[in-house]
């Protein structure tokens, strides 16, 4: 599969700008080559018009005027014969037409060697007495002097110079663009990055271009908007497990006593119901609790063995499991000692075996236990009634957020018939 390069503004802005300079340059290269040519044409042709308006007027006072010489410009009347073999040779005779020029090169070392170089300009006129008269312009580059080829050369070049010296200019100015706008991009995203709430009542830094200090804006409002909803969530659950942590002492205290005073077997069921569900709570409230605290600090970690830990909540968890036709088995494949923060291990192993147990109505329940992970896989083949008195909703959903909040590795796969839970067990530092 092929990796998506990545699309930067920088990147876009800079191929745009280049492209156009390239294109910009190449028509200036193109036009002042043309330009050049052009201009030297129409100098010849200008000083051709002189010649035969001269000689026509000189013509229609004495018809013997002689043809004029002037070294570049040869007349020849009727008689296209009368001129050299040259001309002949490298003129095609039959594309000359009356009143039309005609512009011929010959270059017979090739068009980089000015040597024996012919540039002529042929002009077929009708006289008044109908006579017809060719006059050409002829530049023979050998009758140059070569300081006068040398400008020729500068001339040409001038233009190639210019356009690479533009072309030179607009990279060098796209490429200090191109730093500066990555340098305070880099600059905002390194803020971005490091923006907590406790930097919220600073002063946005200036990234000197107004688009990103907007954008910079944006993220501190938008920042400051998440804050306050996070502590009003936080607050709420700080109040909620406050408060909810007397009644179920209460309860509990209650049940203790109950538990003395020897109910009835009729009441015996409903009891153990109210008992687990005012244990599940308490174990909610502490979780909530756990995931409320703005302490940052590690939690403490202790010598523990994972599996004598997954035995003991396998057991407190077993009624669950009563009156189930589920089968539960429990591999250990590794029966030492880990350096465990403990607590927050407790509420995620609590809540993945119940899960697991609760929704598991008919069927098999694995548990791995090795020294790289914990697996547990259960396959429901019954329909799926919850335990109200024990359900919350909340039990995936609140491991996810303590697995994210210490960095844990829990992937969860969820199959046709069941779930496959697999937690890493983190890896902590020997205490010593």
């Amino acid at each position: 599969m092929f990796k998506r390069s990545k699309r930067t503004m920088r990147r876009q802005f800079s191929l745009l700008i280049l492209s156009l300079t390239l294109i910009t340059a190449l028509i200036y290269t193109v036009l002042v080559d043309r330009s050049l040519t052009r201009g030297l044409e129409e100098m010849v042709q200008l000083t051709m018009q002189f010649e035969i308006k001269d000689f026509e007027a000189r013509y229609a006072a004495n018809p013997d005027t002689p043809l004029p010489d002037t070294g570049m410009l040869n007349f020849y009347i009727d008689n296209w014969r009368k001129a050299p073999p040259l001309y002949h040779e490298i003129i095609p005779f039959t594309d000359l037409q009356e009143g039309k020029y005609l512009d011929v090169e010959w270059s017979p070392y090739g068009e980089l060697e000015w040597k024996g170089s012919r540039f002529l300009v042929i002009y077929p006129h009708r006289l008044p007495d109908q006579r017809l008269l060719y006059a050409v312009a002829d530049l023979d580059i050998d009758k140059l002097s070569q300081e006068q080829l040398n400008e020729f050369d500068r001339l040409f070049d001038r233009g190639l110079y210019v356009g690479g010296a533009y072309v030179f200019l607009m990279i060098l100015a796209v490429w200090l663009y191109g730093r500066r706008l990555t340098r305070r991009s880099d600059a905002l995203a390194k803020w971005a990055e490091e923006l907590s709430f406790e930097k919220l009542q600073q002063p946005v830094p200036d990234f000197y271009f107004h688009d990103l200090n907007q954008i910079a804006d944006q993220l501190q409002t938008a920042f400051t908007r998440i804050a306050d909803l996070l502590e009003k969530e936080h607050r709420f659950l700080r109040n909620a497990s406050h408060e909810l942590r007397t009644p179920i002492a209460v309860i509990k205290a209650n049940m203790e006593l109950l538990a003395r005073m020897e109910p009835p077997a009729l009441l015996q069921r409903p009891l153990e119901r109210v008992n687990r569900a005012n244990a599940s709570m308490q174990q909610l409230t502490e979780t909530l609790l756990w995931l409320s605290r703005e302490n940052e600090a590690p939690p403490r970690q202790e010598n523990t063995e994972p599996a004598q830990l997954v035995r003991e909540m396998t057991e407190d968890l077993g009624y669950l499991l009563e009156n189930k036709p589920v089968n539960l088995s429990l591999k250990e494949h590794f029966s030492g000692q880990k350096i465990l923060p403990v607590t927050p291990l407790r509420i995620v192993l609590n809540n993945l075996l119940r899960n697991a147990f609760q929704h598991t109505q008919a069927g098999n329940i694995e548990i791995e236990i090795s020294e790289q992970h914990l697996r547990i896989e259960n396959h429901d083949e019954g329909a799926t009634l919850t335990d109200s008195d024990n359900s919350f909703g909340l039990g995936i959903h609140l491991v996810q957020q303590i697995c994210q909040k210490l960095h844990w590795q829990l992937h969860l796969e969820y199959v046709e018939d069941g779930v496959i839970a697999t937690l890493q067990w983190p890896e902590y530092p020997i205490i010593s």
